[in-house]
């Protein structure tokens, strides 16, 4: 295994701009306290709206409802605005990355699924 190739996907990931412009929102939201609470209660807002609406909890609306009502304050604090984009669009490209480096870790677990199953031979 070359764990080089790793490595160089590290780095380049690094070197994109979506990443640098995380870090630059991320350096900003860290030095504006406002910011930093409004992020955090927004993530965590977040993680629980989104954990709520895959178990079918039906505090699921109202989780999203307090969402709805923090954005006005996140819109009038540009350093939040700013780290939500920057984290949205680094989210979209990390999970498309994994996505494609998942393919070949998975394709060794076939075996598992249910559609393949083969009988035992005697």
């Amino acid at each position: 295994m070359n764990y080089d190739k790793a490595h160089d996907l590290a780095h380049a990931m690094r070197e994109s701009e979506e990443y640098k412009e995380l870090m630059a929102a991320q350096e900003a939201v860290k030095a504006d306290a406002v910011a930093t609470a409004l992020v955090r209660t927004f993530m965590a807002q977040q993680m629980q709206w989104e954990y709520a609406k895959l178990s079918g909890a039906p505090e699921a609306d109202e989780l999203q409802k307090k969402q709805e009502e923090l954005m006005p304050q996140i819109q009038e604090n540009a350093a939040a605005t700013s780290y939500l984009q920057a984290q949205m669009r680094w989210s979209q490209i990390s999970n498309d990355i994994y996505k494609i480096i998942s393919e070949p870790i998975t394709e060794g677990m076939k075996v598992l699924d249910h559609g393949e199953q083969q009988q035992p031979k005697h």
